[in-house]
């Protein structure tokens, strides 16, 4: 039989109502997403990228005795070399698993979709190692982001141990621990949080392996923590950053410049900003009450007038009609809750619209504004007790790289140098 004919045929039962094809490990049908697809506003070109890859299931599922959305994305990405092709590949079948599992397709989850991480290209046994980790992580009550992270950072340890031969812990030498940290091969040596997250794992309880792990948090290396450089807003960007917020001709939308209130005067998180919900506004006492999502603490802060007015606008005036608690949402369709990056780009937008920081080395996250807020704050004289509440800081410590950007402070405590021979030209541009 004729490969097109069948692929056309199948291609009709697909597309034209047949519901005997069911998502792989689920009773939705292609059908059905296909349906949500078209009422979500999703563009004709990338339904037709999906219609495509159903019927390549169609055709292939069973000759390659594929079960998973993974499988099916590893082997049609290992079809071509195109970098564009892949990319549409992984976001097809992500797109697939995300309805197999939620029956939606803006629900939002950190959890990747396809992990590429370094965790994937472990042995069993340093898997189960960093598995048992995560479910003592767990049990002491700790958060995903921090047990995440330390999984992270000792999966490339364990991957180093593995392609030098070793399968276990159990012959890791303090030698072979030591040539991790140290660079090499042109590498940058590891920082000192790398460390100290890989140090996490071995501390932990993790069974079986605790032996072998005490022994070679033994031979971590000491390392010296560096302290970072802050690019601190001065007054002139600060200047030009209000004119962005407040004047009227600018060009950023209103859900940028709600964004860029609630950064300026409030010092939130991208994270907390992005999950911000409705039910976090108490507009009749002017307050935002929520948990954070680094901490799981609560935050309380003021709903001051510039900040309320500007996410009232938002709302009246341009958030799309939405079952979604969460106040600010992607600004094309499906319209989902944005995400903490989404925070970032709105404030290189605001940047942009102040005129301030485009050379190539200017930091323009979200996070500044956080620097900013501590910095001001203390040069008032506010109590740091206060300035942590505000920023919702768990340890009274982090307070400390944001004071390293408190200029009008620091310059107290500066020496002359006015004694010393310093040759021209030293401090001119």
């Amino acid at each position: 039989m004729d490969f097109f004919f069948v692929l056309t045929v199948l291609s009709f039962m697909i597309t034209a109502g047949g519901d005997e094809m069911n998502l792989l490990q689920s009773t939705k049908t292609y059908d059905e997403l296909l349906t949500l697809m078209e009422a979500c506003g999703y563009s004709a070109l990338h339904i037709k990228r999906v219609k495509r890859e159903i019927n390549w299931l169609a055709v292939n599922q069973d000759d390659y005795g594929i079960t998973s959305y993974e499988e099916a994305y590893r082997i049609r990405s290992g079809l071509t070399e195109s970098e564009p092709m892949m990319e549409q590949y992984r976001a097809v079948y992500s797109l697939f698993k995300r309805y197999c599992a939620y029956g939606d397709m803006a629900v939002q989850t950190r959890e990747p979709l396809f992990r590429r991480d370094t965790y994937t290209q472990l042995n069993p046994y340093f898997k189960t190692l960093l598995d048992a980790y995560e479910e003592s992580s767990k049990k002491r009550g700790l958060k995903s982001g921090t047990y995440r992270s330390a999984i992270s950072a000792c999966s490339g340890l364990l991957l180093f141990f593995q392609e030098n031969g070793h399968e276990t812990l159990r012959k890791v030498s303090e030698k072979d621990v030591l040539a991790y940290f140290m660079a090499n091969n042109g590498r940058e040596p590891l920082s000192s949080s790398t460390r100290v997250n890989i140090a996490s794992v071995f501390r932990a309880d993790i069974g079986i392996y605790t032996e072998d792990a005490r022994r070679i948090l033994s031979y971590l290396p000491a390392l010296r923590r560096n302290r970072k450089t802050i690019q601190y807003l001065t007054e002139e960007e600060i200047c030009s950053v209000r004119d962005a917020l407040f004047c009227e001709d600018s060009p950023i939308s209103l859900r940028d410049r709600a964004i860029g209130m609630l950064l300026y005067f409030t010092g939130m998180r991208s994270s907390d900003v992005s999950s911000l919900c409705f039910s976090d506004i108490d507009w009749e006492n002017d307050e935002i009450r929520m948990t954070q999502k680094k901490t799981g603490n609560g935050l309380l802060l003021p709903l001051t007038a510039p900040v309320g007015n500007a996410i009232y606008d938002y709302i009246s005036m341009e958030r799309p009609e939405s079952r979604h608690c969460q106040v600010f949402l992607c600004e094309q369709a499906p319209y989902r809750p944005i995400s903490p990056g989404t925070v970032g780009n709105a404030a290189g937008r605001i940047y942009d619209a102040a005129s301030i920081r485009q050379k190539p080395h200017d930091r323009r996250g979200s996070h500044i504004f956080r620097h900013n807020l501590a910095a001001s704050f203390a040069g008032n004289g506010i109590p740091h007790p206060v300035i942590s509440a505000t920023l919702g800081h768990a340890d009274p410590d982090s307070l400390d790289h944001y004071l390293f950007a408190d200029i009008r402070h620091l310059r107290e405590y500066s020496l002359s140098i006015e004694d010393f021979p310093v040759r021209k030209g030293v401090f001119e541009e």
